[in-house]
């Protein structure tokens, strides 16, 4: 098969309508945004939220009123820090260790019809931009995942396109790269490995034909992988780094057996956890195979070649079917987070299948991806404080320290009070003409203090 360059490659993407595309951005004004006095250039979507979770909540707004961006929330829903980024998309915004130390990383790009076009971007607790590591071989960084290992390399997901016999195949492909340089350690070719007669897709291919649609990979305890292809309805275990396909999980040649409701259709987000558990989004969709889509805990017996629903999460009262994106987040206490792609919706399932947290965007919003973890954030730019009608407004994005605000008032210190969200008002003395801010932590030391102002 003959391999497009990756100019003929992204020419005739736009064209390609797959179940994964981002849709395109509608903005809104009024309740379903969020203003702020002190930071009027951030215009996040409302997040309505029931419960409360432990941790903080990271989500990457990609549709429906407010700015596309990286969030992140706190367990009540509030927002801590926001990162919007005009004129592109962003997906898949999580926390990860590198050389032991706790980064964000998300991808930041143009959707051109289904696939990816952009980069992915590693940024430190200080929200400083640390790495931004496109795909290797001329090929694209896509949105569908960025892993970085135990070793320090990545593990990021591009497409490409090949001639075929009835016209142009698109395949998916893992790298991994060399952290912070990208550069190319190991490949693996879906079109070297799986044949487009696994594809679940029926219709009949059309001249550009997305057979695979690769959207997530995992590193297994063994240091092999695991795939996941939407468009074949299955997982797939690599050796790694020679990209032989170990087994099959689902699909048309699936290598086990699966028992009562174990099966799953056009799915995201299969992920390896300890003592033989895999968690699956399947999303059930589009076609509909099911009425709901849902999260999956899976057990795998790997003698025996067979897997075993232990647990399928759906959410209520809505009955939410997401066509496409999503995934299930197995967490350390045993709950499963699950972000429902094309639906508005994030939720916390404790084990017995209870919902303890429920949040959703505004109609017509949605975030690719969503979880919850632990996060100590400093930022390196200072507060910001601002004046209006007689009030001084204060706030720090993405600060997670900040337990209250001290005024300051021509140069002496005033009162303090407690952080009430994202934004804290206070009220000066009448008589003050300039003013600034310190921020404090639970002990009441100072953390970092904003510029001098004007009342």
């Amino acid at each position: 098969m003959e391999r497009l360059n990756r100019a003929q490659f992204l020419a005739g993407a736009a064209a390609l309508a797959l179940a994964a595309r981002l849709p395109d951005r509608a903005f809104a004004t009024g309740e379903n945004l969020q203003h702020f006095v002190s930071r009027p250039d951030l215009k996040p979507p409302v997040v309505t939220a029931r419960g409360a979770t432990g941790d903080y909540v990271f989500l990457a707004p990609s549709s429906g009123p407010g700015q596309n961006g990286a969030m992140i929330l706190d367990g009540r829903g509030e927002l801590v820090w926001f990162h919007p980024s005009p004129g592109v998309a962003t997906t898949d915004f999580k926390v990860q260790d590198l050389d032991g130390k706790p980064v964000l990383t998300w991808w930041e790009g143009k959707d051109a019809g289904g696939v990816g076009d952009g980069h992915w971007v590693i940024a430190d607790s200080a929200y400083r931009k640390i790495a931004r590591i496109g795909a290797a071989r001329g090929l694209h960084a896509d949105l569908h995942d960025f892993q970085l290992t135990r070793s320090g390399t990545a593990l990021g997901l591009s497409n490409e396109a090949v001639r075929w016999p009835h016209g142009t195949l698109i395949g998916g492909v893992v790298q991994e790269l060399a952290v912070p340089s990208g550069h190319l350690l190991h490949e693996w070719r879906s079109v070297q490995h799986v044949e487009p007669a696994e594809t679940a897709i029926r219709a009949k291919p059309g001249p550009r034909f997305d057979y695979f649609h690769i959207n997530s990979v995992d590193q297994d305890a063994d240091g092999n992988l695991l795939v996941s292809a939407r468009n074949t309805w299955a997982a797939y275990k690599l050796a790694w780094p020679s990209g032989r396909v170990l087994w099959r999980l689902g699909g048309k040649r699936s290598d086990f057996t699966f028992g009562r409701g174990a099966r799953f259709w056009w799915q995201h987000d299969v992920r390896r956890h300890a003592n033989g558990i895999v968690s699956v989004f399947d999303n059930g969709a589009a076609p509909a195979e099911e009425l709901q889509s849902r999260a999956l805990l899976l057990h795998l017996d790997e003698r025996r070649r067979h897997a075993r629903l232990q647990h399928a999460y759906t959410h209520h009262p809505e009955r939410v079917l997401s066509h496409f994106m999503g995934n299930a987040q197995l967490l350390a206490d045993g709950h499963v987070f699950v972000g429902w792609g094309g639906s508005p919706f994030v939720t916390e399932f404790a084990e017995n299948g209870a919902a303890v947290f429920d949040a959703h965007l505004p109609a017509g919003g949605q975030s690719y991806r969503a979880f919850r973890s632990p996060w100590t954030g400093r930022p390196s730019e200072p507060p910001a404080v601002a004046a209006a009608g007689g009030l001084v407004y204060a706030s720090w994005n993405g600060s997670t320290e900040v337990a209250s605000w001290q005024l300051v008032e021509d140069g002496s210190a005033a009162q303090s009070v407690p952080r009430a969200g994202f934004e804290t008002t206070l009220r000066p003395a009448g008589a003050a003409r300039r003013v600034a801010v310190v921020a404090l932590d639970s002990r009441g030391a100072p953390l970092a203090r904003s510029p001098t102002i004007d009342v």
